[in-house]
């Protein structure tokens, strides 16, 4: 029986061939359905709501206009993410505030995922607090190693999907998540060994 990542993986798939062939039902539902998540991650990169609401519709309204030419990708999540994010980086250009030396390709100033305690879903209170430190430690990672956290394990994104939606080869997506789980290591001497074993699943 399919896991739900798989279920979902599947749900999309099915909607996107339906968009296709015209199926305005199957562009509101994947609108619905993945909404919130792309503008969370949006906001990753840029904290302006309005904006980003902008960025969202304009992009269904550009894949509707697209549909005739569109070939069905392999994670409809990772793809709407990946053109999420290209299209972000070309409106910020536009804008007359942007800065000509700030990263407008995926570099490391442009990402600001944070983590809050609550990103772990922990609810007993003696893990609470060491959530908390996590919290505060995933934070301290350099900002493409928390962008490839973000996507792995909170989006449940492959290596290969993630690659594909940071625009970078899967063998970085690896050595970034060594990289982060080597600077967590280091830092994480007051913080319980459980919550390492967890960030250890990341290198399977």
């Amino acid at each position: 029986m399919p896991n739900l990542p798989e279920t979902n993986r599947l749900r999309d798939s099915q909607l996107w061939k339906d968009l296709v062939l015209g199926n305005e039902q199957a562009l509101g539902s994947l609108m619905r359905l993945h909404y919130r998540s792309l503008l969370n991650y949006g906001q990753k990169f840029i904290r302006d709501e309005e904006f980003l609401k902008d960025c969202i519709q304009e992009l269904f309204i550009e894949i509707w206009n697209r549909k005739l030419t569109l070939s069905s990708p392999d994670n409809v999540k990772a793809y709407l993410f990946s053109s999420l994010r290209r299209k972000i980086y070309r409106e910020v250009n536009k804008l007359p505030l942007f800065s000509p030396h700030e990263s407008a390709d995926g570099g490391d100033s442009s990402v600001h995922v944070e983590f809050s305690p609550e990103w772990w879903l922990i609810e007993e209170e003696s893990l609470a607090e060491r959530t908390q430190k996590m919290g505060y430690l995933l934070n301290l990672l350099p900002k493409r190693q928390r962008e490839v956290i973000y996507l792995k394990y909170y989006q449940e994104l492959s290596r290969e999907e993630i690659a594909q939606v940071m625009t970078i080869s899967p063998q970085t997506v690896s050595n970034l998540i060594q990289l982060a789980f080597m600077n967590l290591r280091d830092r994480m001497k007051t913080v319980a060994i459980s919550l390492l074993a967890i960030l250890g699943l990341f290198l399977s």
